[in-house]
């Protein structure tokens, strides 16, 4: 290798070098909205590990027994007349209203609540001999208990935004791939070049990985570290930590492989140094 073109061929491979970790923030971006914005899986976990299914109902309880104040039956009557498993179905099963185009979330297990709802009803004005003014009156202290559940159950403009997000599924799997064989195709090329220099090939390498991995760490940790997240205007406590931690933990799965990158950089850099010694050997 001529000495006078050396400059020129290290510039180049550093440029190369650099838009290869392009291509890695790249496939680090659309790999890690696959597997938090575009997972159902993902968002129960986030429900599960922020207890959203048990806070729900406490909620929902509380608001239903509440408006009852207003029909002179007491907060205790209709307490829990909402159990955790039935926010938990159908709160899934929004969730899959949300990942599955073409399904439309029905609500599961209204005709039981508005049962235990007048029974519950029944029961506390026999009890406290309180004379009932009407069923119908009943019946429609039920369908507002249904109607508080599923509001709280459906998250606003979630499904709408869920089902044009899933339209770009493919388009989003294949971009996924594309990165990621740019990104291989640009490492063979370094190989290819640099072949009999492994410490040089790896000194490249580990320049694209600790790039590509610092720039998937550094946004997301700022925006994290600023919690810029944390004014956002839901007055239910179960919905906003919900959300919020959803969000983080999108912001998290940058963190998580963008480390995973600068770590494969440095040791690259470090098996790079360690084959330009033995050489001088």
């Amino acid at each position: 290798m001529s000495k006078r073109n050396r400059p020129v061929q290290t510039m180049a491979r550093l440029i190369i070098s650099f838009v290869m970790a392009i291509f890695l923030f790249a496939f680090l971006i659309l790999l890690s909205i696959r597997l938090t914005l575009f997972s159902e899986k993902h968002m129960e976990k986030v429900a599960k590990k922020t207890d959203y299914y048990q806070k729900l109902t406490t909620s929902i309880n509380k608001d239903i027994s509440g408006y009852s104040l207003g029909s002179n039956v007491p907060k205790e009557a209709l307490g829990n007349v909402v159990s955790v498993q039935v926010v938990e179905d159908n709160v899934n099963n929004y969730f899959k209203a949300i990942y599955k185009p073409g399904i439309t979330y029905q609500f599961s297990g209204a005709d039981e609540l508005k049962t235990a709802m007048i029974d519950k009803i029944m029961a506390h004005a026999n009890e406290k001999q309180v004379p009932i003014h009407s069923k119908e009156s009943v019946a429609a202290l039920a369908d507002k208990g249904v109607d508080i559940f599923t509001g709280y159950v459906k998250l606003p403009y979630l499904v709408q935004f869920g089902q044009k997000l899933m339209n770009y599924k493919a388009m989003l799997t294949g971009s996924i791939f594309l990165t990621g064989l740019i990104s291989a195709l640009i490492a063979v090329f370094l190989l290819v070049t640099l072949r009999g220099y492994r410490h040089r090939l790896l000194r490249f390498l580990s320049y694209s990985f600790i790039a590509g991995g610092l720039m998937g760490i550094i946004i997301p940790a700022y925006l994290l570290v600023k919690d810029v997240f944390h004014y956002i205007n839901i007055r239910n406590q179960a919905m906003y930590e919900f959300l919020t931690t959803y969000i983080r933990s999108f912001l998290w799965m940058f963190i998580y492989i963008g480390v995973g990158l600068l770590i494969l950089g440095i040791l690259s850099a470090m098996f790079s140094e360690r084959s330009r010694l033995e050489l001088t050997r």
